[in-house]
């Protein structure tokens, strides 16, 4: 997947679109897909404009030290880093904790529940006030409707994603597109 997206983005440099690559929590351990990585990464330097990581929870990592260590390789070289699908599991603070990231990307689920839940509102406010304290900036999924935009904006949320702005497309200028601007006013 990693040598399809970085000739994508060969292709379509010029345009300036970036592309955020799922990491596994497995994947971060295996000495063999790091060193595979690093040299894809290393033969384009202008990719650290473009490419973005997102380490996801899909399989529990195994040794923090170790992904950290993962992660702050990618960053020395000028990458971004996200700790994906934050409070969709019992590790997501511990992750936090350890792994020195730019960016978390909030689940959709643990918006969803905030919103319906009482004291959503105060959790959320809190988590992205912890994260504006780390200096990492965060993400929404899962934003389907202008309460929800209005609701994660109200808790401090910089970031979002989700259906309310369009559903995915394989032509991201089709997906600008069709973006309503005026939901950024």
């Amino acid at each position: 997947m990693m040598r399809k997206c970085i000739d994508w983005l060969r292709k379509n440099r010029a345009d300036k679109v970036s592309v955020a690559v799922n990491i596994s929590g497995m994947s971060v351990g295996n000495d063999q897909y790091t060193k595979h990585l690093h040299a894809l990464i290393d033969a384009d330097t202008w990719l650290k404009t473009f490419l973005l990581f997102e380490i996801t929870e899909s399989a529990r990592v195994a040794d923090l030290v170790q992904a950290n260590n993962f992660v702050q390789g990618l960053r020395k070289k000028g990458f971004h880093v996200c700790l994906d699908d934050f409070g969709a599991r019992a590790a997501s603070f511990q992750y936090l904790s350890v792994l020195e990231v730019d960016v978390v990307k909030l689940d959709g689920s643990a918006v969803k529940n905030a919103q319906s839940a009482p004291k959503g509102r105060a959790f959320l406010r809190a988590l992205t006030t912890l994260c504006k304290t780390m200096d990492v900036e965060t993400i929404a999924e899962m934003v389907e409707s202008r309460e929800g935009l209005e609701f994660v904006r109200d808790c401090g949320v910089e970031y979002v994603q989700g259906f309310l702005f369009g559903k995915p497309d394989a032509d991201p200028w089709s997906f600008i597109k069709k973006i309503d601007r005026k939901l950024f006013a």
